[in-house]
């Protein structure tokens, strides 16, 4: 747990208990002791249920959060990947021009001198 959550967590105890003590030292009679009992549980219970209710909410935003930033993240990487792609084969179909260049120009230069061994070195 977070501080604040631990912190959230003593003032709402502290808040019941200390209203219990309220409840049982005053001065009343025994059926309106059990009746402000009933009633502070019943406002704890739809104070937990509050509580409840907005902890599930949030936990609901936050997945929403999370959701929208791994497709944010994910379509991003996939641009990246397309953009890479592209790049290594437009790099890849140069090299392929360059070999080929390369494989035409020694077959003209063995076109040109057809006897090797006439060569003087």
């Amino acid at each position: 747990m977070s501080k604040s959550s631990d912190f959230m967590s003593g003032v709402l105890l502290g808040t019941i208990l200390g209203g219990i003590a309220g409840i049982l030292l005053a001065p009343e009679s025994g059926k309106d002791t059990i009746q402000k009992l009933k009633d502070k549980s019943e406002d704890f219970i739809d104070s937990v249920k509050d509580l409840s209710n907005d902890a599930v909410d949030q936990m609901g935003e936050y997945k929403d959060e999370i959701n929208e930033k791994v497709e944010n993240l994910s379509s991003k990487v996939s641009d990246k990947m397309k953009y890479y792609k592209t790049e290594l084969e437009d790099k890849l179909e140069d090299m392929k021009d360059s070999v080929e260049d390369a494989i035409d120009n020694i077959e003209e230069e063995l076109d040109e001198d057809p006897d090797p061994q006439d060569t003087q070195i």
